[in-house]
């Protein structure tokens, strides 16, 4: 359930800074990026349906894949919890649906919660993550003696 949301030019900003030998996908920019992320995961915590909370609980930082994923931050379902199925369930609802023996089980309305709550923080997200990375590149600046306006 985790959703890509690309900010437009950062991959050429990112290769620039590279090709002088910044070394981008480092731990500072992660933690950069989830604490810009965390608004996110509240609004998704308020928006997914609530029956005994474990599925509430379960929306977070997918932290598995935290060391490859050093320029990414993953939000999802984590996997602890045990019908990390019935998210999906929830966020795009069901068919009408049948079991074998021929009891109908219902089905269920798209009750989205993860992508709305991208939706309504991705500016700001975006604002916290420019500003985060412009703070990098003025230390780095620093350090180096360069002047960054």
């Amino acid at each position: 359930m985790a959703t890509d949301k690309n900010i437009e030019g950062m991959s050429e900003v990112i290769n620039a800074l590279e090709a002088i030998g910044v070394d981008i996908k480092s731990p500072k920019l992660q933690k950069l990026l989830r604490k810009s992320a965390e608004p996110i995961i509240a609004t998704a915590k308020s928006l997914v349906p609530v029956n005994t909370g474990d599925l509430r609980d379960s929306i977070g930082f997918i932290t598995s894949k935290d060391s490859t994923n050093l320029d990414k931050t993953l939000i999802g379902l984590r996997k602890e919890y045990y019908n990390n199925y019935l998210g999906v369930m929830f966020e795009y609802g069901t068919a009408p649906r049948i079991q074998s023996n021929g009891r109908y089980t219902g089905s269920l309305a798209p009750r989205p919660f993860m992508r709305p709550a991208l939706d309504r923080n991705a500016s700001n997200v975006t604002d916290e993550v420019i500003k985060g990375v412009d703070g990098m590149l003025r230390d780095l600046a620093k350090k180096n003696n360069l002047i960054y306006k």
